[in-house]
């Protein structure tokens, strides 16, 4: 496998990208900035000027940094979805998000974040959240821990709460799934409104506000650098049959949470049968 880039270079690429892109434009976009690229009547997908300039941003500096890696952006991948398969490829990848949380970002809510990871053969490297407008910076490398502002971080063993507490994503799932999850989980567990963006469940899950997150869709720049970061404090990010995530896998049933037996139990009740 291949070396990744010094961490603390990406985590100063990302801090500058957020400094001077990001942070001047937020709670000053322009209608003209802001763009709905849905493609389907459903739901509301929106990108805006930032979104495409951090994003061609870093993927200059990621090319300069690393040389013969590809990177493969959130809206790279809209204008080509070819590039996708990129991703669980075996040549080195890193996998960018611009803005998580685009549609909090445009309304000036401070809910969004940048996620960036690095994945050889399958395998997220490293991985990088930051919460621009909160000063929060997420780092993780594989088998090294995580850290939070430069201060080593551990998801909390215990929670005080009376049954576990967190969010579905159920949107994508099949109706007849979504049917059950849903069902199954409001009778056991404490269900909680959601962020609208993974960099703020993940590393709500690792702050010990939340236990839990059931997503379905598995787009690599929404889970590759936050599964790792959170598994590597101490959580888990599982499908429902225990297999761990990984930026390979397909589209299917998986609970973050904080820790693996919080996962069992959610597992044990989403489980059919």
């Amino acid at each position: 496998m291949t070396k990744a880039p010094d961490i603390h270079a990406v985590t100063a690429l990302i801090a500058e990208a957020a400094a001077a892109l990001i942070l001047p434009r937020f709670r000053h976009l322009r209608p003209e900035d802001i763009e709905d690229k849905s493609t389907s009547a459903d739901r509301q997908d929106l990108v805006t000027a930032v979104d495409r300039d951090v994003e061609a941003w870093l993927t200059r500096q990621l090319e300069r940094l690393d040389p013969g890696a590809i990177v493969v952006g959130e809206e790279a991948v809209h204008a080509r979805p070819d590039l996708l398969l990129a991703a669980g490829g075996d040549e080195p990848v890193w996998i960018v998000d611009p803005i998580d949380g685009t549609k909090n970002f445009a309304r000036g809510d401070d809910g969004f974040g940048v996620m960036v990871s690095r994945v050889a053969g399958g395998t997220t490297q490293a991985g990088w959240i930051m919460l621009p407008a909160r000063g929060a910076t997420f780092v993780a490398e594989a088998g090294s821990g995580a850290w939070l502002n430069d201060q080593r971080i551990r998801v909390p063993s215990e929670t005080s709460a009376a049954a576990p507490r967190g969010s579905l994503f159920v949107r994508y799932m099949p109706p007849d799934v979504r049917h059950r999850v849903t069902v199954a989980a409001s009778r056991e567990f404490d269900i909680l409104t959601d962020s609208a963006c993974a960099a703020v469940e993940y590393t709500d899950i690792l702050r010990g506000h939340k236990d839990f997150a059931v997503y379905y869709r598995l787009l690599p720049w929404d889970h590759a650098a936050p599964a790792l970061i959170l598994s590597e404090s101490g959580g888990s990010a599982r499908h429902l049959d225990g297999r761990p995530y990984t930026v390979r896998s397909h589209d299917e049933i998986t609970i973050v949470a904080r820790s693996a037996p919080v996962s069992d139990a959610i597992r044990a009740v989403l489980s059919p049968g």
